[in-house]
């Protein structure tokens, strides 16, 4: 080959060879750059999964304060892991606006949408004008599910604090045993269990009562019976502690120890009391927290009312609200290094290995009620539409109409004729 042909050869060669080069660059950067995105993903939601670990065996660990009516205490801040750019850091937010579990949320201090009765709504003022709302969210799995009504951000935002669906715990007695069943399980089983714990005396009782059909089926009967044989009531404590009239698990029930006012002044049998209980629940001993009896003890609600509230009430909560951030945090161990992650979980220390009742991330919820809000725009822009009567039709309605040339020609056309279509199935 000529030496003047080679040189251009060869830069037509390498002009190819970059052009090659550049564009497997531009092709690879894209999909490289996405590879970095899901590896950040990937991690981010490792290290949420360790703050929750973290979150579930400390709360874990303080499960036997809970049963007999304790409130959990943690730290304001856990140092996840170490890297070079700073420590990741779990910080707890404030998950209770009443302040008085703060920074957690006890779930059992709230009214479950799903089995308060309907009458209770009406008597709280922050949630009796929503009470047809609240009524039709029976088969709510989560409090956010009345953001789908026609409720406003604001108004939501309102009665949050006071709702739950997480109110549910074991029947459990204060030092973790299984309570003794009544009711219609009464047996020889059951009676014997009863003799050794409260003597035969207390066993021949309840055998009478279930024998004339007396047995009683829940707290309050309970209560009455008490009532009824004059028995003191400070014996009333082990009494109530030790059966069970429900399933093996109890929902509804309110936590007389972190409920805030409004939510205790609900309870029939409370009413106007619920103050003065807030007052005092501070004062009151570890003993006392413990028992559902100590309003009666403290002389706040008359040993002769207490069978009304009794089935309501517990001192526990076995659900625990906990909101945190999660991120970077520099030297100076106060800011982030960028916007953290932010999550709400609850924490289940029903069972003596801690569980995630739920859990979900808050970042997105900005843009959730963005959404929700414009999509209630639109729905109502599309009512109104609707609601415009249509223009009627111009035309005479008695004026013939013309026949097309197709009609006109009575004979078939040459070309090949098609089947009449069918109607479509529905949904096809």
């Amino acid at each position: 080959m000529k030496s003047g042909v080679v040189l251009p050869v060869v830069l037509l060669v390498g002009v190819s060879v970059l052009l090659s080069a550049a564009g497997l660059f531009a092709l690879s950067s894209p999909a490289a750059e996405r590879g970095w995105q899901r590896n950040q993903l990937a991690q981010r939601q490792a290290d949420i999964r360790s703050a929750l670990e973290v979150l579930r065996l400390h709360l874990g660990r303080q499960r036997e304060k809970v049963l007999s009516g304790g409130i959990p205490e943690v730290e304001s801040s856990w140092v996840i892991r170490e890297t070079e750019q700073g420590d990741l850091t779990l910080r707890l937010m404030d998950a209770d606006p009443t302040g008085l579990c703060s920074p957690l949320r006890a779930e059992s201090g709230r009214l479950d949408l799903r089995v308060t009765p309907q009458e209770w709504w009406d008597r709280v003022a922050e949630l009796a004008p929503f009470s047809a709302v609240l009524n039709s969210a029976r088969q709510a799995t989560s409090v956010r599910s009345l953001m789908q009504s026609e409720m406003s951000s604001q108004d939501f935002m309102l009665i949050e604090p006071l709702l739950t669906v997480h109110a549910e715990e074991p029947e459990l007695q204060v030092d973790g045993r299984q309570r003794l069943p009544l009711g219609s399980d009464w047996n020889n089983e059951i009676a014997a269990r009863v003799a050794g714990r409260f003597g035969q005396a207390a066993s021949d009782v309840l055998s009478d009562l279930f024998a004339r059909g007396q047995m009683p089926q829940d707290v309050g009967d309970l209560v009455r019976v008490l009532q009824s044989f004059n028995v003191p009531v400070q014996d009333w404590v082990e009494i109530l502690d030790a059966f069970a009239f429900e399933a093996d698990l109890a929902r509804g029930r309110i936590d007389v120890n972190t409920a805030p006012e409004a939510v205790l002044a609900a309870i029939p049998g409370i009413g106007s009391a619920a103050a003065e209980m807030v007052s005092v629940r501070s004062t009151l001993s570890d003993q006392e927290r413990s028992t559902i009896v100590w309003p009666v003890l403290r002389g706040i609600i008359p040993a002769e009312d207490f069978d009304q509230c009794a089935v309501h009430l517990t001192t526990r909560s076995f659900r625990w609200r906990v909101d945190f951030e999660l991120g970077l945090m520099g030297d100076d161990q106060e800011n982030y290094l960028t916007p953290p992650d932010r999550v709400r979980c609850v924490v289940d220390l029903g069972t003596p290995r801690p569980s995630l009742a739920a859990w979900r991330s808050l970042n997105l919820d900005a843009t959730v009620q963005g959404l929700v809000m414009e999509q209630r725009a639109q729905l109502a822009e599309e009512e109104g539409n609707a609601s415009n009567v249509a223009q009627p039709s111009r035309r005479p309605r008695n004026r013939p109409r013309r026949r097309s040339a197709t009609e006109s020609n009575p004979e078939p056309s040459s070309g090949s004729s098609r089947a009449p279509a069918r109607n479509r199935p529905p949904n096809a």
